[in-house]
């Protein structure tokens, strides 16, 4: 897994004005993401080469160092020692030796010269070139055209130069040769942003810190240089090598080993020319079969690394800074011998020998070009062709190539499009054909606002009148309800009245049944009773039976009697003849009395038994009064109940319609408002009416 490029760039969104300048000066174009209010950037793909920084107007693109870090961990007494590069003599010109006495007074313990290490780089070219006979050797000083070719010119990694950059030499130099300085840490005071990923990727600096926010801090503070010891490097001096920041520094260096240098460099910077350069190399040398040159001498910004991202030199002359760099340049020579005298093997050779050892300063690349395939589609022709026929560019005068979207080409463009990176809308051909649309909209816009205007009115004074009609009907509503409220109230009165008439009569019954009970077991009771003198009434005739049979017995003792006195003879029986007859007399009486009571017995009995079949019905039919009692309590339980519901009833439609009668106020009340923003529409459609009117009298023929 590819090991991630830290940002080195950061966008702030608030100052962005999306004007797209900060792509234009983009060599690489699809880092860019200007599809939103601010154009952001993927951290993935970009090189860090800062041209976004410097071009942008607005302060939206910043450069990321570790000066923040740096100054931090000097305060706490970290152990730190530095390496500064060649361009610190563009950026503090005669002053760059004061500068050492600056970074001590932080804290700093030792501070080595960059130019020492480009020296060595130079070395390790000649030994590479005179080792591997390379076809091509293209220089890696600028670790932005490494990221460039690293991500988009993969095919160009065999070429680039498998050894460390100057500040890579250095610090390699300082671990292997200056064990004193074992466990220190090492801060790089550079004009390049790019250098961080550097370091990453070689595993070499722990801090980058720019030339541009040390000179801001000292700004900020007040702080002068001049006030500052001149104090000298640490480490071995060079001769040439202080002029590697410049332009053609690196071939000028060479020099001392091959005085045809030029005639088989390329020397290529700056922006646009060294990516265009780079971005076709491969192909024309496969063209040609062979390389054109032997080394390429190349640097990302146009004054070299003089006029870094990192520094506050871009809008310098170059001639300003590179006298500075000259300047510096004899003196240094003057140290290894006269001017104009050869490099002298004797001097600076057997010096560079002591600090040079065979493999001690290779590095290798990465291949980064999955990043880009995984970020950016390469569309087919017809892709492209259907986004132009889109963005209104069906003939080949449409494609304008006029970059004022930022990418050199129309296709550039359509290629962001597609990737989700831009948008038509920041096209100028699209936005002229726009301009014209529009104007043709406008005009049948204002035929189509006359158009709604007129029926507009139309329709709202025909709804404003129905809403007025509406208003009517809400309010004979609103009436009507309220009429059947008052009807529904009385109606729940009279409900509750036969309520309360429904509580007596249940009372009535309940009493009813309870006489009926009574009577009923009254009825029983006589019935007893009458059972009780029926059987009286049938002993009695027994009675009298007997005393008939008894009558009639002494009825035939009297005659008996008689007839014995007769026998007896008129003077002996005459006295026993009177008995007899007194004895017949009363059996004749006592029979008669015995049948007459018997016979009102039999009509007692009769009667009774009448009376007994009549207490029967009688208690026949209060059976049946406490039967219908028990009905009628039943049903007046049934009534009850069913009295009760409708009574709750009623009070849910009353409550039910007491809101619709609350709702109904308010429909009325927004009907009215209705009526009103109905009016205060067809004024504001007056207002528009007139405003198209005057448009037309306004835009040119």
């Amino acid at each position: 897994m590819l090991k991630q490029l830290r940002p080195v760039i950061q966008v702030v969104e608030e100052k962005c004005v999306n004007c797209h300048r900060c792509i234009m000066a983009c060599p690489v174009k699809m880092c860019n993401n200007g599809s939103g209010n601010a154009v952001n950037f993927n951290p993935k793909l970009c090189i860090g080469c800062g041209e976004c920084v410097h071009v942008c107007a607005h302060n939206a693109r910043i450069g990321i160092d570790d000066f923040g870090q740096f100054m931090q961990d000097l305060k706490s007494g970290t152990s730190i020692i530095a390496v500064t590069a060649p361009a610190i003599a563009a950026t503090f010109a005669g002053e760059y030796l004061r500068f050492n006495g600056y970074l001590k007074t932080l804290g700093v313990k030792a501070v080595f010269d960059v130019s020492f290490g480009a020296e060595l780089t130079v070395k390790s070219y000649v030994a590479y070139r005179k080792k591997k006979n390379p076809p091509l050797v293209i220089a890696q000083p600028c670790p932005s055209l490494v990221t460039f070719i690293e991500i988009y010119r993969p095919e160009l990694i065999p070429y680039l130069a498998p050894v460390d950059s100057p500040m890579g030499h250095t610090m390699k130099m300082i671990k292997r040769f200056y064990p004193q300085y074992e466990g220190h840490k090492i801060a790089a005071i550079s004009p390049c942003y790019a250098k961080r990923r550097e370091f990453d990727e070689t595993g070499l600096g722990d801090y980058n810190v720019t030339f541009k926010s040390i000179q801001e801090s000292l700004e900020a503070g007040n702080l002068r240089l001049s006030d500052y010891p001149e104090t000298p490097y640490d480490g071995p001096a060079a001769e040439r090598g202080v002029l590697f920041s410049s332009p053609g520094g690196l071939l000028r260096t060479l020099e001392r080993y091959d005085r045809d240098a030029s005639s088989h460099t390329k020397k290529t910077e700056g922006n646009p020319e060294v990516y265009r350069y780079l971005a076709h190399l491969e192909k024309v040398i496969k063209q040609h079969g062979r390389p054109a040159y032997a080394l390429v001498d190349c640097l990302s910004c146009k004054m070299g690394c003089n006029g870094g991202p990192g520094t506050l030199n871009q809008d310098k002359h170059p001639d300003e800074m590179e006298n500075n760099i000259e300047r510096r340049g004899k003196e240094s020579r003057s140290l290894y011998g006269k001017r104009g005298q050869h490099f002298s093997k004797s001097g600076l050779e057997k010096l560079l020998n002591d600090y040079w050892e065979e493999g001690l300063y290779s590095r290798a690349y990465t291949d980064r070009s999955e990043l880009f395939k995984q970020s950016v589609v390469v569309p087919s022709q017809n892709a492209i062709q259907e986004v132009h026929r889109k963005m209104y560019k069906t003939s080949p005068r449409d494609i304008l190539d006029c970059a004022s979207c930022g990418y050199a080409t129309c296709e550039q463009m359509v290629v962001a499009i597609i990737n989700g990176l831009n948008k038509p809308e920041n096209c100028r051909h699209f936005i002229d054909i726009q301009k014209i649309i529009n104007e043709e909209q406008k005009k049948k816009l204002n035929e189509i606002l006359r158009t709604v205007y007129e029926r507009t009115v139309e329709e709202m004074s025909k709804s404003i009148e129905g809403v007025g009609t509406l208003s009517n009907n809400i309010n004979e509503t609103a009436d009507a309800v309220l009429r059947s409220s008052a009807g529904i109230e009385e109606m729940v009165k009279s409900v509750q009245g036969i309520h309360t008439a429904l509580e007596r009569n249940a009372q009535t019954v309940e009493r009813l049944t309870a006489s009926s009970q009574e009577g009923k077991n009254r009825i029983a009771q006589i019935r007893e009773l009458i059972a009780g003198v029926s059987g009286k009434s049938e002993e009695l005739i027994n009675t009298c039976q007997v005393i008939g049979v008894i009558a009639a017995e002494s009825g035939i003792l009297g005659m008996n009697a008689a007839i014995e006195a007769a026998h007896a003879g008129e003077a002996a029986g005459k006295g026993f003849a009177v008995v007899a007859e007194q004895i017949r007399k009363l059996a004749d009486n006592s029979g008669r009395e015995a049948g007459e009571i018997k016979r009102s017995l039999k009509e007692v009995k009769q009667l009774i038994g009448e009376s007994c079949a009549s207490s029967v019905q009688a208690q026949t039919q209060f059976d049946r009064i406490v039967e219908l009692a028990e009905t009628v309590k039943a049903e007046e339980r049934r009534i009850e109940d069913a009295a009760e519901t409708q009574n709750q009833e009623s009070r849910r439609i009353l409550e039910n319609l007491h809101e619709i009668t609350a709702l109904i106020l308010k429909i009325k009340n927004e009907s009215s408002v209705l009526a009103d923003s109905g009016r205060t529409v067809l004024e504001n459609l007056g207002s528009l009416k007139g405003a198209a009117s005057t448009q037309e009298e306004t835009e040119p023929a």
